[in-house]
């Protein structure tokens, strides 16, 4: 399997587990200028952006070492943008990860505080 697909799978895996956690999908890989978001997720009132890595052979916590601050600042921007399009700024909004690793899925909610960029 080609790394895009897997990526792909991970995705979709991670879309499934949210839901049954009682989330909503919104939009999935919404692309901007300069971030891109894998999953948008509504919870409740919150609006979910959600950045999800798959990591096959990896262990806990190795996808979340990679949202670095820039993937952060990318992911701020791609935020803005669908936010901008929607006329939402106001709602309210939070950072998952979600991490797939051989040892299985880990959700982690709020999982970065966008700062000022």
């Amino acid at each position: 399997m080609k790394q895009y697909e897997k990526g792909l799978n991970g995705e979709q895996q991670a879309e499934e587990y949210l839901c049954g956690l009682g989330m909503r999908c919104m939009y999935k890989r919404f692309r901007a200028e300069d971030g891109e978001i894998d999953l948008i997720m509504q919870d409740g009132d919150t609006i979910v952006m959600v950045e999800v890595k798959y990591r096959p052979r990896g262990y806990a916590g190795d996808g979340l070492s990679a949202v670095t601050p820039a993937k952060q600042k990318r992911m701020l921007h791609a935020a803005l943008a669908f936010l901008s399009q929607r006329d939402w700024l106001n709602r309210s909004v939070r950072f998952d990860v979600v991490e797939i690793t051989s040892m299985g899925v880990l959700h982690i909610p709020n999982a970065f505080m966008p700062g000022m960029y």
